[in-house]
């Protein structure tokens, strides 16, 4: 990884602002917000425009779990949960959050046990309304407009969302059943020309385990080749991960923060897919000085996330502890996993010489190639018509207008939903052959 780096680029970022765009660089703190601080202190806060608790009709509450036990929101913790917060999250939220990234990451940035961040690029960890808060934000802070980003070449729809509106176009990096192709991404660096293309793109953006529509997982060997890349052209990388606990396989592939020597991924990670989809409950970690200026926007535009959905979570988490939680992980992937089988066995009994699909080894999707089908849009709506619901490729694709590509959910769907989907599609695409 080392080999490939430019000169003096073998170090920490001391200082984020070249990477900030304008609009960030005008951003200044919240003073309001700022009176926060003296929260939870011995001085007499009358500064805040908080309204009083005793108003309120909620006063306690109890969480019955799965397995018939149940958890207590008491009266004090109650009016916690009901009252504004601080954007980055509760404490003792994030210091639970940075230890269990300690765990699975060990990130070369974060400080030892004990010791505040202090440098710019020192890691801390924050509280989201998902990952699409995150992502949407880290975007939003880095992106001009007529800048690019790059993506893989089937990607997540909603960051292409995020970008158009911008003004920013998306370039595309070949990928196939192990992620993103490193040598794709080389290609287009190096061989950039800002002349005919506009500023060399300076973010990166991947969905690396069970990739969202693919399902792949971006290996060990490939992320240490992109995060190589990352250093010798001075990117910056958003690790949207919200289906790493959902590997089918453990060990589980070590990520990007985990060689984040410089201080340049952000890492999304969300609880909707584990514990409360409704929740809209994430954490974003990152080096300090940039996430310091997503709290400046945070803190401007909506404020604290949903309190009391994080006391609702944090009394699960509580409950379960770090290695409760990592268990739950293995849980949940054990359940999508055996979903994915079905969904294979299903797809086999039906579209065998119809379509082609890659294994998924992770998440919650299947991605279908329909055979000898240009565009599948008109067979998404036949089929839509007979009664079932995919998505077709396109959405997927910032490269192309038409794919033969869909995409397929077993995350919900039973067996006898499967085999009947499946069943419809068959004939749809049978018809188009005798036609």
């Amino acid at each position: 990884m080392g080999e490939d780096a430019a000169p003096g680029a073998n170090h920490r970022i001391n200082n984020y602002e070249k990477y900030f765009n304008k609009s960030a660089r005008r951003r200044k703190p919240t003073i309001l917000r700022g009176f926060q601080k003296y929260l939870g202190t011995d001085m007499l806060y009358m500064a805040g425009g908080h309204p009083n608790t005793e108003t309120f009709p909620i006063t306690t509450a109890q969480l019955r779990l799965r397995d018939g036990r149940t958890l207590d929101i008491d009266e004090d913790e109650m009016k916690v949960a009901l009252q504004y917060g601080d954007s980055r999250g509760s404490l003792k939220m994030r210091e639970w959050l940075t230890e269990l990234q300690r765990r699975f990451h060990d990130p070369p940035t974060l400080p030892p046990l004990g010791v505040s961040p202090s440098a710019n690029s020192d890691m801390i960890t924050i509280l989201t309304n998902g990952c699409t808060e995150a992502l949407s934000k880290v975007i939003g802070l880095v992106l001009e407009e007529g800048d690019s980003l790059l993506v893989e070449e089937s990607t997540y729809p909603s960051v292409l969302n995020v970008i158009e509106p911008m003004g920013c176009k998306p370039v595309t990096i070949k990928n196939d059943a192990d992620g993103l192709i490193p040598s794709d991404l080389s290609n287009i660096l190096s061989s950039w020309n800002e002349a005919v293309s506009g500023r060399r793109p300076k973010l990166l953006y991947c969905v690396p385990i069970g990739g969202n529509p693919t399902g792949a997982n971006l290996t060990y060997e490939r992320k240490k080749e992109v995060y190589g890349l990352a250093r010798k052209f001075d990117l910056l990388i958003i690790e949207d991960d919200p289906y790493y606990l959902l590997q089918f396989t453990r060990p589980l592939i070590p990520s990007l923060l985990s060689l984040d020597v410089d201080g340049r991924v952000f890492r999304c990670d969300t609880f909707s897919k584990l514990m409360s989809a409704g929740a809209r409950f994430g954490y974003l970690s990152g080096p300090k000085q940039f996430l310091e200026k997503f709290i400046e926007w945070k803190d401007a535009e909506i404020g604290s996330s949903n309190i009391l959905a994080e006391t609702m979570i944090w009394k699960v988490l509580q409950n379960m502890g770090h290695d409760g939680y990592m268990e739950h992980g293995c849980r949940v992937a054990n359940f999508y996993r055996q979903r994915s089988q079905r969904a294979l066995r299903t797809a086999d009994k039906h579209l065998k010489g119809l379509a082609e699909w890659s294994v998924p080894m992770a998440g919650m999707f299947l991605w279908m190639k329909l055979l000898d089908v240009e565009d599948s849009r008109p067979i998404c709506q036949k089929l839509i018509q007979k009664g079932a619901v995919v998505v077709q490729g396109h959405i997927f694709c910032p490269a192309s207008v038409k794919s033969p590509y869909i995409r397929v959910s077993y995350s919900y769907s039973s067996e006898a939903d499967l085999d009947q989907g499946f069943s419809w599609l068959a004939e749809i695409l049978r018809e188009r052959q005798e036609q």
